[in-house]
């Protein structure tokens, strides 16, 4: 069943702005709506400067249709229905006509976000759109949303998912690794008390004086500088932006990854490192974790956690226990292979792990 859309006469639900777009001022509140042809609009005024605005994006603040539903016929056509079948789709889920040649101009307006239409075709060939994407409920204490992109899984067995690197395979046993979660994964360690988060550890075993983080922008937060304002549900921001980017960016393979690491690995790697990832209780300990995000792209697996407040929250020991699971999870795979990084809508804070874990040479 579709969810119910909100009726014209509805202000459409959104995510407050934090400031206003004139003058950065936090002064802001709301100051009644706009009725626009397709939807009503929530406006906003800044007691600073006086002027009233609606929120999102300054390119997508006086279009015809609602952004969403722009976001929505861009996500179906890259799954890989024709233009025509989207616009059925669209129809259905809003109540109204959208022209294949207006869903055209979407997809040329945004396509520096939406990369995966470059692999679209040979995806099409691969799977049907009801199949490019596998999603699974997994209840580790509370309900994750795992699920991966088969084509650009397949394309990643066979070296084609980046046109730089053609032929290179090296990362196909990430893509063995995915698709065995749902039967491999040990969802009992998930569920027990006393198995520790990794994103609740300390950072005792991360060399801060040597870690370099280096902060910029990107596709990443050009996209949740897209897609985040049009949720109004603080609960439905993160998995909205994750199924974006999973459907329409031509890097990200996979999302809510669980990692997990039993006593054996805790040790191995210790080992290894010269650290200590949890502390010993006497009993058998064991980690686990969800990624956000796993993308693929220029040579390297890149694993994204998505934080609203990235300034000032820094997930950097969380970020690379994941990546430490994964070299443990995934044959072959080496701590030089991945980089970190934790983004929002204003700034992406990336790491190479392996520069975390560098040991004093005596």
């Amino acid at each position: 069943m579709q969810p119910r859309q909100p009726s014209q006469t509805e202000a459409q639900p959104q995510k407050a702005p934090d400031r206003c777009p004139y003058c950065n001022s936090l002064r802001i509140t709301t100051k009644g709506t706009r009725l626009k042809k397709l939807e009503r609009v929530q406006l906003y005024r800044c007691r600073s400067c006086g002027r009233r605005f609606t929120p999102g994006p300054v390119a997508l603040r006086n279009k015809t249709y609602p952004v969403r539903e722009i976001l929505d016929a861009i996500t179906f056509y890259n799954r890989g229905y024709l233009l025509a079948e989207t616009g059925a789709q669209i129809s259905s889920r809003y109540g109204h006509r959208v022209h294949p040649s207006t869903i055209s101009r979407w997809l040329d307006a945004h396509k520096r976000l939406a990369t995966y239409r470059r692999l679209r075709e040979r995806g099409v060939k691969l799977y049907t759109p009801p199949q490019t994407i596998r999603t699974f409920k997994l209840y580790h204490r509370q309900v994750y949303e795992f699920a991966y992109h088969r084509p650009k899984l397949a394309l990643l067995r066979d070296g084609a998912l980046d046109d730089k690197r053609k032929g290179d395979a090296r990362f196909a046993p990430l893509a063995e690794f995915l698709e065995s979660v749902p039967t491999t994964c040990p969802h009992n360690l998930f569920q027990s008390e006393s198995s520790q988060r990794g994103s609740q550890l300390g950072a005792s075993f991360i060399a801060m004086d040597r870690l370099v983080v280096n902060a910029k922008q990107n596709i990443a937060t050009e996209t949740a500088a897209l897609v985040l304002p049009t949720v109004g549900s603080n609960y439905e921001r993160h998995p909205k932006l994750q199924r974006f980017m999973l459907a329409n960016d031509s890097c990200t393979v996979a999302m809510e990854v669980p990692i997990w690491l039993a006593e054996s690995d805790i040790a191995h790697l210790e080992k290894q490192y010269g650290i200590e990832l949890a502390p010993k209780t006497g009993e058998a300990r064991s980690i686990t974790g969800h990624i956000d995000f796993v993308q693929v792209r220029n040579g390297a697996i890149h694993i994204l956690d998505y934080k609203p407040d990235a300034r000032t929250n820094k997930p950097i020991a969380q970020l690379t226990i994941y990546a430490l699971a994964l070299t443990r999870l995934v044959p072959g795979l080496k701590l030089f292979d991945i980089k970190c990084a934790w983004f929002n809508e204003d700034e992406y804070c990336e790491f190479f792990p392996r520069t975390a874990l560098l040991r004093i040479k005596r």
